[in-house]
């Protein structure tokens, strides 16, 4: 029994000088990196080219890094031409003015660095001018970059955190200008939608005339946000069947863009996406518009 207790004393001793031999200094955690931090801001006074003043019109933003070491920071800008459905080559533009640097490009200036064949008088409204960002780091890392790719947790190394908050955005990986007119749809319609649903509720039965209210509210120089997407259509073939009245539709990421008098509309369920005219001497909107589910039908917006 004695003989036990000596050993274990012994055995406990050896083990507490091993632990008081260990080396802290060679117990650490990885350092951790800053954050390579891009950020565009778009001026809001020239976030597109008016087509209406193309000799005038420019785009203007400003680029910021809290980055002192950055090897390079490159903003890839191509052209893409909805006539004709074609993406010119990217141009590489340069952010070196550590730690903001300011750009201005006017139509022109855009038309000649893509060698547009009649320099102004070929842009058209739709044209779309795309920035991709790119930046690489001191240690050599591209941002942004895919990690652990070809595995389940794949994913960018700039995180949606850092992405994807329009106000708190430290790192912009795309942005964009086009080419469009003054916008002015903001206000109160009342609207006439004809359509037809999918579902086994009431597939067989038509929105025949189905009247409501649509608010489109300004968000941009040519966004809005609309209060129903389908303008009482919805409400009309699934209020009784399932209890999705107009309350659930309204205000839920129904989103127009008005190019030169061409509209196209989104919303954020169902898949729900439309496309139509301003008529430009009565203001009226015609929407052709359909989901996910194959429901369809054409929604006339008339100024109140």
């Amino acid at each position: 029994m004695k003989n036990t207790i000596k050993y274990s004393l012994l055995i406990f001793i050896l083990f507490g000088l091993l632990i008081s031999c260990e080396d802290p200094d060679a117990i650490r955690l990885p350092e951790f990196k800053d954050a390579v931090n891009v950020r565009v801001v778009i001026d809001p006074d020239y976030t597109f080219l008016d087509f209406e003043d193309l000799s005038n019109a420019k785009f203007v933003f400003d680029a910021y890094t809290e980055n002192t070491d950055l090897r390079s920071a490159i903003f890839y800008m191509s052209y893409y031409d909805l006539s004709e459905d074609s993406t010119y080559n990217e141009i590489p533009v340069e952010f070196t003015d550590f730690p903001n640097q300011h750009y201005e490009y006017t139509s022109q200036e855009l038309a000649e660095i893509f060698n547009l064949p009649g320099g102004i008088n070929h842009l058209d409204g739709g044209d779309l001018f795309n920035f991709r960002t790119e930046a690489v780091a001191a240690d050599g890392l591209t941002y942004p970059d895919t990690v652990l790719q070809g595995l389940p947790q794949e994913t960018l190394n700039v995180t949606p955190n850092i992405i994807g908050a329009a106000a708190t955005t430290s790192f912009t990986i795309t942005f964009n200008t086009f080419v469009g007119c003054p916008s002015s749809l903001e206000g109160t319609y009342s609207t006439v939608v004809n359509g037809t649903s999918t579902d086994d509720c009431c597939g067989s039965i038509p929105a025949v005339d189905v009247e409501s209210t649509v608010t489109f509210t300004r968000t941009g120089p040519t966004n809005y946000d609309l209060t129903n997407f389908a303008a009482g259509a919805y409400d009309y073939w699934y209020c009784d069947a399932y209890g999705l009245c107009s309350a659930d539709f309204d205000g839920l990421g129904a989103q127009l863009l008005d190019i030169c008098g061409n509209v196209q509309l989104t919303a954020g369920y169902w898949g729900s996406a439309g496309a139509g005219t301003v008529d430009p001497n009565t203001g009226v909107i015609t929407i052709d518009w359909q989901n996910g589910f194959g429901d369809q039908g054409t929604t006339v917006y008339t100024p109140q």
